[in-house]
């Protein structure tokens, strides 16, 4: 048993960055790779002191822990999300750490409403899983899955596997019937990943400091190594992000810092695909975008309109602003409401 606390070592290692030299005696203590045998010993060290110090209360943890699991419905499903043919939603079991995803056909073609429900019980059609992370973190100490995103078509299925907690997933692409794979996983990227149309798939990497800064476009079938750079974050300061509109008829990649952040777009049913700028790149704006019909929304603010204005652009001439409404000194409810609406809606277009 650990009777006194582990102390790491000293190692001086210089760090020299912009004409500055910082010292830091425990550089040698990050390990990316989760695998450097002195790293991990001395974590080992400090969970043993932790458990040992900790001994006498250890009956309190799980009665605690008991009774905060019990205070919850394992079996479950969440609210399902109607795609095309499909109701896609995920279940958690009693006993299991992981969700499975399911989907389940819907019996119409009708058109969604706000009364649309799926169908359970002995006459809807059979529930179908997609993935059992129960069954994909076997034998792993770690497992997450950073991104679940179906194609267009709803004939596949990509997912961000990560087996080591840094954060670098591997993404796969299954038939979501078979569950077999398809194509060749792709390695190091983030959990941003989207599909642009059925046969491409658009994601992002990361450089050595995971700054999101590379975003790349993916032909299924091919080697990742042919994959093209639709744009690369040289300024480290800003780090890139991915989402799809809410009409699915474009992708956002978005390139933010602090207090500045750009937009291009992507037009899904184009053969040609790239990047176009949607808002440019000024210092001090912060700009976010949604997209319905000819138009694309574009919500700004800056220390001069730091109550944001909503602008709109026809799709096919970005140029052509016209403010919807504008900034004001004291934003009215109403404005609040909409423009907090939007935000909402912007976060979950992911």
């Amino acid at each position: 048993m650990a009777s006194t606390p582990p102390v790491a070592r000293k190692v001086l290692h210089e760090l020299a960055e912009h004409g500055d030299v910082r010292l830091d005696s425990y550089y040698w203590l990050r390990d990316d790779s989760r695998s450097d045998p002195a790293v991990l010993a001395h974590l080992r060290a400090e969970n043993d002191y932790t458990a040992a110090l900790m001994s006498d209360v250890k009956h309190i943890e799980d009665e605690i822990f008991a009774e905060i699991r019990g205070r919850i419905k394992e079996d479950d499903t969440d609210v399902p999300l109607r795609r095309g043919q499909y109701y896609y939603y995920e279940r958690t079991l009693t006993g299991k750490e992981y969700v499975q995803h399911c989907r389940r056909l819907v019996p119409t073609d009708g058109h969604i409403t706000v009364f649309d429900a799926m169908p359970v019980g002995l006459d809807a059609p059979d529930e179908h899983i997609v993935l059992d992370e129960n069954v994909k973190a076997e034998g792993h100490d770690y497992y997450s899955i950073g991104a679940f995103k179906v194609s267009p078509s709803g004939r596949l299925v990509a997912y961000g596997e990560d087996t080591n907690g840094d954060e670098a997933y591997t993404l796969y692409v299954i038939d979501a019937e078979s569950g077999e794979y398809v194509g060749q996983p792709l390695k190091g990227v983030t959990s941003d990943i989207e599909w642009a149309g059925d046969d491409y798939l658009v994601y992002i990497t990361m450089d050595s400091l995971h700054r999101p800064d590379k975003v790349c476009l993916h032909k299924l079938g091919s080697d990742q190594s042919n994959d093209m750079c639709l744009y690369h974050e040289k300024d480290d300061i800003f780090s890139l992000g991915l989402q799809a509109s809410e009409s699915k008829q474009y992708l956002f990649v978005r390139s933010e810092s602090k207090s500045t952040s750009f937009i291009f777009h992507l037009d899904i049913s184009k053969q040609k695909k790239q990047l176009e700028v949607l808002t440019p790149r000024l210092y001090g704006i912060d700009t976010a975008a949604s997209h319905r019909g000819n138009h694309f929304y574009i919500k700004r603010r800056s220390e001069d309109f730091y109550n944001s204005e909503l602008v709109a652009c026809p799709s096919n001439n970005v140029a052509e602003a016209t403010v919807l409404l504008p900034h004001r000194e004291r934003t009215s409810s109403s404005l609040r409401i909409i423009l907090l609406s939007m935000s909402v809606r912007m976060v979950y277009q992911k």
